[in-house]
């Protein structure tokens, strides 16, 4: 658990309400739609705590696993709620939470990951890559056990993390996704004066942008288009490209004096850009991949690879990373103030979905309780 303050801040209440039986969802029930109907509250077993959701994010993954790109794996079957990327308050404690350190009252994320505990990746503490990710036991919530896109929800009280005091439900929410930037920094070894390239400026990008930025990169050039571009200046990025009226890896090479940068970050989710990502790095960098394609596959030019002695490094999830990212919303290092200003309530979550297909929207936010 992260070692942060604990904070109930100012959209939690001191004391929560009793529990109600049944709960409001947006349910996957068919590919393609969502239906907000009704469920029984889960309730929390053995080392669970039930949390009252405070703010649900929507993202890229979410779009693919509504639209059926990951059937039969995200979600194994049909209905399914989805939803990881939330803050929450805790609302009830389970059996065998007594010594958790947490209490009715405290405002916590959540990590998606809970592997077995018991296999070599687990047991070295990359619990991301569990080997058991097929069997009982290993859980990757929102994916293959039950999101947040509920008014309530069960985790494991090892995987809950809470709030420090002054960040708010909507930015918590977006811990998620900072944490596994906060990841793939640690994953190249990002160090002070690096020149860094970010294509994609999603939310994943303006919080790896950031994030560069804290791990202390000099030059960070986002790779992108439209208005998203402006945010990404405004975040702190040292230069933009817009690949729709420049070549990225000529302007990419040019904004890091010719030489290419020491670390590309694919945020994208386009199987096209690790082309480029290779043609803007220098000789002997990294290109990190992070945005997930949908099951497309990349041409890779395998040869400029071995001559410039690249190296490649995927990036899945945020071991040990949630602390990291709540430091650095508590710090004002990373802000969110752009990344989350559309709010839906649940009732309205098909509306947040066209807003995120339709690029109108950074991160939409649903608020399952009004």
């Amino acid at each position: 658990m992260s070692g942060a303050k604990a904070g109930r801040g100012d959209d939690a209440p001191t004391s929560e309400a009793a529990v109600p039986d049944m709960m409001t969802a947006a349910l996957l029930r068919q590919y393609g739609r969502l239906d907000v109907g009704q469920l029984p509250t889960p309730e929390p077993g053995p080392g669970e705590v039930l949390c009252r959701v405070l703010a649900c994010g929507i993202c890229g993954t979410d779009l693919k696993i509504v639209r059926g790109d990951f059937a039969g794996v995200w979600p194994p079957s049909l209905p399914f709620v989805i939803g990881h990327e939330w803050s929450g308050v805790v609302a009830g404690l389970g059996p065998g939470t007594e010594r958790s350190g947490l209490a009715v009252g405290d405002r916590v994320v959540a990590e998606n990951h809970a592997g077995c505990s018991a296999c070599a990746m687990c047991r070295s503490g990359r619990y991301n890559l569990c080997e058991r990710v097929r069997e009982p036991g290993f859980k990757l919530y929102g994916h293959t056990a039950p999101g947040a896109l509920a008014e309530y929800a069960v985790r494991p009280a090892v995987a809950l993390h809470r709030i420090p005091d002054g960040v708010g439900a909507a930015a918590a929410a977006l811990v998620n996704q900072g944490a596994l930037t906060v990841h793939a920094a640690r994953r190249v070894g990002l160090t002070a004066g690096a020149s860094v390239a970010v294509y994609g400026p999603g939310l994943l990008g303006l919080l790896m942008l950031q994030v560069a930025r804290a791990s202390g990169a000099t030059t960070v050039v986002v790779v992108g288009r439209g208005d998203r571009l402006r945010t990404a200046a405004d975040l702190g990025a040292s230069d933009v490209v817009d690949y729709e009226h420049e070549s990225p890896v000529d302007a990419v090479r040019a904004a890091s004096g010719g030489r290419g940068v020491d670390v590309v970050f694919d945020c994208s989710g386009n199987p096209a850009v690790l082309a480029q990502a290779v043609g803007a790095t220098r000789r002997g960098g990294s290109v990190a991949v992070l945005g997930l394609t949908g099951g497309a596959r990349a041409d890779v030019p395998v040869d400029a690879f071995a001559l410039d002695e690249l190296t490649l490094y995927g990036v899945r999830s945020s071991p040990n990373a949630y602390p990291a990212m709540l430091e650095l919303l508590a710090s004002g290092a990373v802000r969110t103030e752009p990344l989350t200003a559309d709010r839906f309530v649940l009732d309205d979550v098909h509306a947040a979905f066209e807003a995120l297909s339709a690029r109108t929207s950074i991160r939409p936010i649903v608020l399952p309780t009004k």
